[in-house]
């Protein structure tokens, strides 16, 4: 762990310049582009001093996590309603191939099981359709599940997978309610294909 610090400290040193010495005029859009690369590098490393000091450890799509390192993601909504309400969603990939399944079920009781299926399908889903997936999981949290995830709320339940995720943080939350709601709505639509 102190070698982890040592290089931390000798990789952040090595930006820095003396006051000597005599740099280019940079343009604002190659500031900018700094800022943006250095604010990106400090929330990457919060994320990791987080996790390493406090052991708490959530992963952001987009800053912390690699959109492109997605494999697969759930939607579970489980509501013992009169009547019960079930919806599940699945995109995965599987032989390089990205898949869309979905599946909803309904019924007098509750819990609703798998002989009450009403509806199901699967869909392959082009790159822009997995792409635009990714986008909606932007800014969005992965972490840890926890037993109080398991409240009896009817959720929706989302849990995310990626390469090298070890089966601990999967646990995800959209960025806000309107990321959720627009992507309940992209499912809706790829429901109808």
């Amino acid at each position: 762990m102190l070698l982890a610090v040592v290089l931390l400290i000798g990789c952040g040193m090595g930006t820095l310049t003396q006051s000597g010495s005599q740099q280019p005029a940079q343009t604002e859009e190659q500031q900018s582009s700094e800022q943006e690369t250095g604010s990106g590098e400090m929330e990457f490393l919060n994320d990791f001093w987080k996790s390493l000091f406090i052991g708490k450890r959530e992963l952001v799509v987009g800053r912390s996590l690699d959109p492109a390192k997605i494999t697969e993601f759930w939607y579970t909504y489980d509501a013992g309603t009169n009547p019960p309400v079930w919806q599940r969603y699945r995109f995965y990939t599987e032989n390089g191939t990205r898949w869309f399944y979905h599946e909803s079920r309904q019924g007098d009781h509750w819990p609703l099981t798998e002989a009450d299926i009403t509806g199901s399908g699967t869909a392959q889903l082009s790159g822009e359709e997995w792409e635009q997936l990714c986008a909606f999981m932007e800014g969005g949290v992965v972490r840890k599940r926890e037993d109080a995830d398991a409240d009896g709320s009817a959720g929706p339940w989302l849990c995310l997978y990626w390469d090298g995720d070890q089966s601990m943080y999967q646990a995800f939350t959209f960025a806000n309610a309107e990321g959720l709601s627009r992507f309940e709505e992209f499912c809706a639509a790829l429901k109808e294909k």
